[in-house]
């Protein structure tokens, strides 16, 4: 039976005993994996941003990489907040991440003096509600930099060093500062759902533990696509939950349509252990009981060179290795040992006569 899958039910068919659900499951993904197009689009109210999608994305899921290329978090509000702009406005700006290269018009380095001249954008400080001041004290806690506001948009700090290249790696850092909003959650902009006119606010990253601490966040319908992220705040299940929904969102956006059963069992695979697991040589493909299996994979000279110097036994029960080798599968119709006793034939043979 299936489990049940986010908000509904996954369907329930009966699979017959000895079916190779492994294999259709992956026939299932791979065959329309290779149909796939290299289609990138903008995600709404994000301009800037070319959202990772077909083929590139679902590599990145399978593989279980750290962090997608463009992750993205939907952060649903309360009750009392999501039918007001101004407020859905107001918990956007407390998360939208603003960073000292983004209000600033210029950063420069005196590599005599061993000072950095910030020049600020008016314009961009009213925009995100900051001062040159906030700026300048949050600059001032980096360890080995002093600095102080020479007017509303000039910050000049002082660097303990004279070593050019810590100068220049300090004015890099100074730019890459977080002054604003939540570390790590990027860009945030207020969205509207079209059915329920609801409104949300979807950030470009996915520092979702700091975001839950923010008031007015509703903590049982975040999201983020950074399957990482879900599995360290939420745990296995939504981690599983996370790769399927994924794998199918991925798969609609190219007209793909495959049976949320085969996706699910992918999903199991890659999370039964309570950890995610790729699908290559270094997860599920790598950690194969059979050396055979392993070798088929991939680095097949360094699999039998180990099995052998290890002294390692295959028992040659799975699918690959039982196709290497030309032996009967286990699966199907092999699973099956029939048996008719000589006196059954006998009149079975009868009656074919007849």
């Amino acid at each position: 039976m299936a489990r049940e899958y986010r908000k509904g039910a996954v369907s329930s068919m009966e699979v017959t005993d000895g079916e190779p659900v492994g294999v259709i499951a992956a026939q299932s993904i791979g065959e329309p994996g290779t149909q796939m197009i290299l289609r990138s689009f903008h995600r709404a109210g994000v301009a800037s941003v070319t959202v990772t999608s077909g083929l590139p994305r679902l590599v990145e899921i399978v593989d279980a990489k750290k962090k997608p290329a463009t992750p993205f978090t939907y952060i649903y509000l309360d009750e009392h907040s999501r039918k007001s702009f101004e407020k859905s406005l107001e918990i956007a700006k407390k998360i939208n991440e603003v960073k000292t290269k983004d209000v600033a018009r210029s950063i420069v380095e005196s590599f005599s003096t061993g000072k950095i001249k910030i020049t600020l954008s008016k314009q961009m400080l009213e925009v995100n509600e900051i001062t040159a001041g906030s700026i300048s004290s949050k600059i001032s806690k980096m360890e080995g930099a002093d600095a102080s506001v020479e007017d509303s948009t000039t910050i000049t700090v002082s660097v303990h060093t004279r070593n050019l290249k810590e100068i220049r790696a300090f004015a890099v850092k100074i730019g890459n500062l977080t002054v604003n909003g939540i570390d790590g959650a990027g860009r945030a902009v207020v969205n509207q759902e079209p059915g329920t006119n609801e409104f949300y606010v979807i950030s470009a990253d996915s520092n979702i533990d700091k975001i839950l601490e923010v008031p007015g966040v509703d903590r049982s319908r975040i999201y983020t696509n950074d399957i990482l992220a879900m599995y360290k705040t939420f745990g296995i299940e939504a981690a599983r939950n996370a790769i399927a929904h994924e794998l199918d969102k991925t798969l609609k956006e190219q007209g793909i349509s495959v049976d949320m059963r085969h996706l699910l069992l992918l999903a199991d695979a890659m999370t039964f252990t309570g950890k995610i697991k790729n699908v290559g040589r270094h997860g599920l493909s790598g950690e194969k009981n059979s050396v055979f299996a392993r070798a088929a994979y991939e680095e097949t000279v360094k699999h039998l060179v180990n099995a052998a110097a290890f002294g390692e036994v295959d028992n040659m029960s799975g699918v690959t290795e039982s196709v290497l080798v030309g032996k009967q599968l286990s699966l199907g119709t092999g699973n099956v040992e029939l048996a008719i006793r000589k006196q059954d034939m006998a009149k079975i043979g009868k009656k074919e006569k007849k």
